[in-house]
């Protein structure tokens, strides 16, 4: 399964705009393209070609509000019902809607995506540099929005890629941003760098000590370590506790307490490693 940023080719085929941008976007766009529906609040919106240059049956406003023709919306009917509220334009001699995404779906994976906070919002999302999903969360949903993105882009799995294409619709764009089959592949691969780690680990290790004895050792300023754990002193004195990740680093923390799960663990002693 693939998952697809939806965009459209604007510099290919006819371009159009709204007048009274401004308000329009005020009244209807803005409060309501974030997966919250219309309905009987949508008016009478004007969309006017400016610009001739081939037909298209895709095109849009930034990057969230999709408008699609009336031949795209009726043969991506069965994908778009009843994932989209669709809102008519009123075009001099064309058919368009406004495509309002209200399938909202908490579809993103935090644990395998690589995300930026915004500064100073805890919790909140402002890009992210990888996408990765819950297969089980979207693969019903052939168009959807994300709650972290929900004002800012729309995504479509392979099926609806495939309609927009085997059906010669014109003017769709597609960014892929995430494939099941090379995350699961990535993930297998990530699997074998860390148990040569372990591996590693374990061939190279000395005389192993229970956890009292190796801590001592540790707040006389050795490092030690046990399978994927390292302890040892930074240089301000406190402890931190390292977890061993797939490319051979550790992710260093600084524990309030030591684990249950540390206790019972052999430890030896290894080379303290600089710690970011």
């Amino acid at each position: 399964m693939k998952v697809w940023k939806w965009d459209y080719e604007s510099d290919k085929y006819d371009s159009f705009t709204i007048p009274d941008t401004g308000k329009v976007m005020d009244q209807y766009f803005d409060p309501y393209f974030n997966g919250t529906w219309i309905g009987d609040k949508w008016g009478e919106i004007q969309f006017e070609t400016y610009r001739s240059r081939k037909a298209c049956d895709c095109t849009g406003i930034g990057s969230n509000i999709p408008i699609f023709s009336g031949r795209a919306v009726q043969t991506l009917a069965q994908l778009l019902n009843p994932n989209v509220e669709l809102l008519p334009l009123q075009h001099p001699t064309k058919r368009y809607f406004a495509v309002n995404v209200t399938r909202i779906v908490d579809g993103l994976d935090y644990e395998k995506s690589v995300v930026e906070y915004a500064e100073g919002l805890p919790g909140v999302i402002k890009e992210a540099s990888r996408f990765e999903f819950k297969i089980d969360a979207i693969k019903e949903y052939p168009i959807f929005k994300i709650p972290e993105f929900k004002n800012r882009r729309v995504f479509v799995t392979d099926i609806f890629k495939d309609a927009v294409e085997a059906n010669g619709l014109k003017g769709f764009a597609f960014e892929l941003l995430w494939d099941s089959e090379e995350s699961r592949a990535t993930e297998a691969e990530l699997e074998r760098q860390y148990q040569e780690q372990l591996a590693a680990i374990e061939r190279n290790k000395g005389e192993e000590f229970t956890f009292e004895v190796a801590r001592k050792k540790m707040e006389a300023g050795e490092g030690i370590a046990s399978g994927e754990w390292r302890l040892q002193k930074a240089d301000d004195g406190t402890v931190r506790l390292g977890s061993l990740q797939a490319n051979g680093s550790y992710n260093w923390i600084q524990p309030i307490y030591y684990p249950p799960v540390l206790l019972d663990l052999k430890w030896h002693v290894v080379n303290k490693l600089p710690i970011e």
